[in-house]
């Protein structure tokens, strides 16, 4: 254990940062990652700027090309559908994200005609390691489990079940 004496502090001081300008620091934050309108507002009204200089900063932005809310969340929907989550689950990260309103619906709109096949693949995936479960009911309740974890539509979920022949009863 390490004795708390003057000359050996068990806290460093921080270095102090230079004042830096909403622009600045919104431009740091989008050299790491994109972000959503909604979330560049967010963090910049954590660090307390002026509500003038953070909409100056978000027009700016547009003006620039470096916020595009359409573009991310489509993006965003597309990587998610092919990672086989539902457009339910989908929905909830664009949330959580800032991407709300007309950008969240459009990008759920485009996957929309394909939630069967991400849904199908997804329960592929998983369907060998339910092989050893003797009693179909079991491996059915354990796939409708891990489908509407992954945020599939109920309806979406009944028609895969119905469609595969090792999760239904056998004559």
């Amino acid at each position: 254990m390490q004795e708390n004496f003057p000359d050996n502090p068990i806290k460093k001081t921080r270095k102090t940062r230079k004042d830096v300008s909403a622009w600045e620091q919104t431009l740091r934050w989008l050299d790491v990652k994109w972000y959503s309108e909604n979330k560049l507002r967010e963090k910049l009204n954590k660090l307390h700027y002026p509500a003038a200089d953070i909409e100056d900063v978000i027009n700016k932005c547009r003006e620039y090309n470096l916020v595009n809310d359409e573009a991310l969340a489509g993006e965003f929907a597309r990587s998610q559908s092919s990672r086989g989550r539902g457009s339910r689950r989908i929905a909830q990260e664009l949330y959580r994200h800032g991407l709300t309103g007309e950008a969240a619906e459009k990008a759920l709109a485009s996957i929309a005609p394909d939630e069967e096949n991400a849904c199908k693949n997804a329960l592929q995936s998983k369907l060998a390691s339910w092989k050893n479960e003797p009693d179909w009911r079991k491996r059915r309740e354990k796939a409708f489990r891990f489908l509407a974890n992954r945020g599939f539509a109920l309806d979406t979920i009944y028609e895969t079940l119905d469609s595969e022949p090792s999760l239904n009863y056998e004559l």
